[in-house]
């Protein structure tokens, strides 16, 4: 192409170069002429041209990179979903209104014990709503959960609304005087808010969480999307998660939210670096591949209504992420039922970590790893006896003070010097309470105990794990009902919450050793005959199997790390 555009320039210089010289022979008078001459006669209009044949369709060029590829090449990190999440902003600032504030999310939603709805921000402040329980729904099921209104005249609801009936914004106040109150922000038409009350007049108020803040406006600009209905859905989910570098940690979706159904998913998004193994409704699991305090695993649950999917709830956990230190020297107690007595938990723990130094009056038959552990023991049978027979074996009470006729730690070490040095103490109970209240109470008189002996000793909380939802062949009673037993192993975890979570100060930690436990792979199972012939069931759905153990044992070696360890690199 390029050479033959080259031999037609030079044809053209040539015959150039040719009328040059011709008129220079001529004493130059074409450019004469050309300079001075009188105007020529105009020449005659040409024939129109011949319609050129259309060309040919050029090749399609190669796709352009789509903006998610464009953003992970700009720095973005996480996976698409994640990416169109971060697009995903409620109450925008309105073209010409106030600048926006910085962005506070809601952590979590829960109604507390006198029936005021709180809600958490992410900034860690506390937002209260109003009583919203004990009521009923109230003018048809419209989404109002009180019958009576406060003293300013709002009805306590929990909803959705959008802002329809403006031209383009809307300021939100800080009080709720829409005339003089300080503006808080303004938001486009469109944006979606929480309402969490309403005068429910023509031209009443509506009270809404934006941002973490409390907020008014005029309810007639709104309009609503979404009635939650029904209780609010709990998450078992522990304010802090402690990992370990370079181990595979898991986030069991039957274990966060047991009572999910058809139309509810569930989506995780953790800040932090590393490899994901799996990311979807059933669970979440990664490899962190980097120690850090200051990162989160966010919880979304999202509801289908008329075909569109609702976010109805969402909490946000603290993750910290500490490195392997297996030299780490420990003096350390577990106290529990069977669950500790069965040995795989601490014997594992125990070849984890080979300085570590477990004491106790009982051992594990097959390791000989001390522990106090007792099967079929209560926290009313550490409290309140000297011993217990169990299949016909009695077994001591070693924390048992027949002067006190009471549980004491001090009168332990007495007994047992080796205590004296402990750097932690591991409890492990409930299941032979029924997971009740009582429970967490004889065991905060347990942990106080440990206190009144020593402040420096921590001490760690074994929360409970959830039976599987099916697939059982009951070895120990053939009348056990499970579903029942969910429920209350699921209550078990809020009672421990309200008791141990936040004592972190005191040296108390609650420990979340049942987020990575599968409700199938990590129980034991056997082959039994049914009417369907030969099925693999699983036999005990109380006590996990070898897998499940490991798992435990896993978690809290990662907070022995975290508590003793040095937590960054």
């Amino acid at each position: 192409m390029k050479k033959g555009i080259q031999i037609a320039l030079l044809i053209v210089g040539v015959l150039l170069l040719g009328a040059l010289i011709l008129n220079f022979a001529n004493g130059g008078i074409w450019i004469i002429q050309g300079l001075n001459g009188t105007d020529g006669t105009d020449g005659r209009d040409g024939i129109d041209g011949v319609n050129g044949v259309n060309g040919s369709d050029g090749v399609d060029g190669a796709d352009g990179k789509s903006a998610y590829e464009l953003a992970l090449e700009d720095g973005f990190e996480g996976t698409l979903h994640e990416w169109l999440l971060s697009l995903a902003v409620r109450g925008t600032d309105g073209s010409n209104g106030l600048p926006g504030i910085d962005g506070v999310g809601v952590k979590d939603v829960k109604i507390n014990a006198a029936g005021e709805l709180i809600v958490y921000m992410t900034d860690g402040t506390e937002i209260n709503a109003g009583v919203v329980s004990g009521t009923d729904t109230g003018e048809g099921g419209d989404g109002t959960l009180s019958t009576e209104p406060d003293a300013d005249g709002f009805y306590e609801v929990y909803e959705t609304v959008i802002l329809t009936n403006v031209e383009q914004s809307l300021y939100l106040r800080l009080s709720p005087d829409t005339v003089n109150g300080e503006i808080l922000t303004s938001i486009k038409k469109g944006a979606e808010l929480l309402r969490v009350g309403d005068q429910k007049t023509d031209d009443g108020l509506s009270r809404f969480v934006y941002n973490g803040k409390i907020c008014y406006a005029r309810s007639k600009f709104f309009e609503v999307k979404y009635i939650y209905e029904g209780e609010i859905p709990t998450l078992n989910l522990p304010a802090r998660v402690v990992l370990t570098a370079g181990e595979e940690s898991w986030f069991v979706t039957d274990q966060i939210l047991p009572d999910r159904t058809a139309d509810t998913m569930v989506y995780y998004s953790y800040s932090g670096s590393g490899t994901r193994i799996y990311d979807g409704c059933d669970g979440f699991a990664i490899t962190p591949d980097a120690t850090t305090d200051t990162e989160t695993l966010t919880v979304r649950v999202e509801k289908r209504v008329d075909g569109d999917l609702r976010t109805i709830l969402e909490k946000t956990v603290n993750v910290s992420v500490v490195q392997k230190q297996t030299d780490l020297a420990l003096n350390g107690l577990f106290i529990g039922d069977s669950r500790i007595s069965d040995g795989t938990i601490v014997t594992t723990l125990d070849s984890l970590m080979p300085n570590l130094n477990l004491i106790g009056t009982r051992s594990v038959r097959s390791s000989g790893v001390l522990h106090e552990g007792r099967g079929a023991w209560s926290t009313s049978h550490y409290l309140n006896h000297a011993s217990v027979t169990v299949g016909g074996i009695e077994v001591s009470n070693a924390f048992y003070d027949p002067t006190a006729k009471a549980f004491s730690f001090a009168y332990y070490v007495q007994q047992h010097p080796e205590a004296a040095e402990l750097d932690f103490v591991v409890i492990n109970l409930g299941a032979n309470d029924s997971f009740s209240e009582d429970s967490v109470d004889n065991m905060d008189e347990m942990v106080a105990s440990i206190r009144a002996y020593s402040a420096d000793i921590r001490i760690l909380i074994m929360t409970e794990y959830l039976s599987p939802t099916g697939g059982y062949y009951l070895t120990q009673t053939t009348n056990l009902d499970v579903n029942a037993m969910r429920a209350r192993q699921f209550r078990y975890f809020s009672y421990l919450s309200q008791t141990f979570e936040g004592r972190e100060d005191e040296g108390i930690y609650l420990v979340e050793n049942y987020l990575g436990i599968n409700g199938w792979s990590d129980w034991e199972r056997s082959t039994v005959t049914t009417a369907n012939g030969s099925e693999e069931r699983i036999t005990d759905v109380i006590h996990l199997g070898y897998a499940g153990y490991c798992k435990e044992a896993a978690v809290l070696r990662s907070y022995l790390y975290w508590l003793f360890g040095a937590q960054t690199e």
